[in-house]
């Protein structure tokens, strides 16, 4: 009882407190928060995450564009900024590496994609029709997704060691090769290598996706295309296929992205080389403007990269005809 009789005392008192302040008359504090529509309320809860996305990630962005079209150089320990336009553009496209760059970046894009899709729709489909070893193999896919890129990187640096990497003896033993072979050291084996790392860990992730899609497939459809008297072909192509379409389309955008940023694994690996054979545009921003600090050319770089993401994903949208 007295409990109750203390909560009424401070609940008055706060009561007290409110009117006294003008808070809870019209205009006041609480009056304005009643007044809120759910729409201002929504903005009002989800104003510290735009703030915290509009600082991390527009202002940098814009910030790198600002530097795009300018030289900076150090004087005295501040950075001074020279406007040169287009000048940083210009110099790209008559820049004499650009050109391998540009190809190593398309080839590296190209066939990570390529093939990390097909292996996951392989996977996704052995487990959607439940192949035998389908449940064991679910459990163990997920693991190199698993990975951090860093760890996965220096396990590949390890797995291709000229001296005693796995890699080298188990194709020995199986007589594919007859001696010891320095993978990231040879520019004839060095892209592949790194293609191999890059796609053995994108897969899972790719494929649980797409397992997912396949699952929500209604099974009434299926049942339908048996009645009617369609063979796994015709599942495959009338119903399977249209249903994930979407989907493929989501991850073919979230590839290519993730593709065109790798740049953890090259640099652990290769960083660039031999002879600039694995030399990406993301590496090679990087070293323009961390190595070289040429700051306005790497920040041009970067944005050629955003171009061709743009590119690629309405090429992906033209070829898949995936409406809203």
């Amino acid at each position: 009882m007295e409990k109750v009789n203390l909560f009424s005392m401070l609940f008055s008192r706060v009561q007290e407190k409110v009117e006294r302040d003008g808070s809870g008359r019209k205009g006041g504090l609480l009056y304005r928060l009643d007044r809120l529509s759910d729409t201002s309320t929504a903005y009002m809860y989800l104003m510290p995450t735009l703030t915290l996305i509009f600082l991390t990630v527009v202002v940098p962005m814009l910030y790198a564009l600002f530097i795009s079209f300018t030289k900076v150089s150090f004087a005295q320990g501040s950075m001074v900024y020279d406007f040169v336009g287009l000048g940083n553009y210009a110099q790209l496209l008559r820049d004499a590496r650009f050109p391998a760059v540009m190809s190593n970046t398309m080839l590296f894009t190209v066939v990570k994609v390529a093939a990390t899709l097909a292996i996951a729709f392989g996977i996704s489909l052995t487990i959607y029709f439940g192949v035998w070893g389908a449940g064991f193999f679910k459990r163990l896919f997920l693991i190199p997704w698993a990975l951090s890129n860093v760890v996965n990187s220096l396990m590949w640096q390890w797995m291709y060691s000229g001296d005693y990497g796995i890699f080298n003896e188990m194709l020995l033993k199986l007589g594919f090769i007859n001696e010891y072979k320095m993978w990231l050291v040879d520019e004839h084996t060095a892209m592949p290598a790194i293609l191999f790392a890059d796609i053995w860990k994108s897969v899972p992730y790719v494929a649980l996706l797409m397992l997912a899609a396949m699952q929500s497939i209604p099974k009434e459809l299926h049942e339908a295309s048996k009645v009617d008297g369609g063979g796994s072909l015709t599942a495959f192509f009338h119903i399977i296929l249209p249903h994930i379409k979407p989907v493929i389309m989501v991850l073919l955008v979230i590839e290519t992205m993730w593709t065109l940023r790798v740049f953890d694994l090259i640099w652990l690996l290769t960083k660039g080389g031999p002879q600039d054979s694995t030399m990406t545009l993301n590496v090679f921003a990087y070293e323009q403007a961390f190595r070289n600090f040429n700051l306005g050319y790497g920040a041009a770089i970067s944005y050629c990269i955003t171009l061709l993401t743009l590119v690629f994903t309405l090429l992906y949208m033209k070829t898949l005809k995936v409406e809203k």
